[in-house]
């Protein structure tokens, strides 16, 4: 955790953090993986806006394995991604944010780098992840005329 002062020492010099993460200490994000293997690159650079603003650029890398909604089984997607954002408090969330940043809200005035990058890493997630190809998946997917026949007759499809 870093306090807004210290936040503030780091944007007057544009300080960064920078660093990797065991995938395993994101817990919300490891909960929806697959496997919790693996490690998350991310840095922070801060900058103190001429508007007043307190930002912050995110970069963050990882390789995660979910599982595809089309065949059940692991697959690894690659994350990658950048966002922008603008450290608030209570008091300032309900001004106007400048273009091209994300309000973050702080926490009794303090910052958490880790649940940043834990909330991009969520919702970078695809909302249905499944394999970039259906020849890719795995054995219930490629033989899915025993699951769902062609015939459409879902009676003779369960047996009956």
């Amino acid at each position: 955790w870093y306090s807004r002062r210290e936040l503030e020492a780091l944007a007057d010099r544009r300080g960064a953090i920078s660093g990797e993460v065991e995938i395993r200490r994101f817990e919300r994000f490891a909960g929806m993986l697959h496997s919790d293997v693996g490690s998350v690159r991310a840095s922070l650079q801060f900058e103190q806006r001429r508007d007043g603003w307190l930002s912050g650029e995110v970069h963050y890398d990882a390789v995660v394995e979910l599982t595809c909604q089309r065949c059940l089984e692991p697959f690894r997607l690659e994350l990658s991604g950048e966002v922008n954002v603008v450290l608030a408090d209570e008091a300032s969330t309900s001004a106007t944010v400048p273009e091209g940043f994300e309000p973050y809200e702080l926490i009794e005035g303090r910052f958490s780098p880790m649940q940043l990058i834990e909330d991009e890493l969520i919702v970078s997630i695809p909302l249905a992840p499944k394999h970039e190809r259906p020849a890719d998946c795995g054995s219930l997917a490629r033989n899915r005329a025993v699951v769902a026949p062609e015939s459409g007759n879902t009676a003779e499809a369960a047996g009956q």
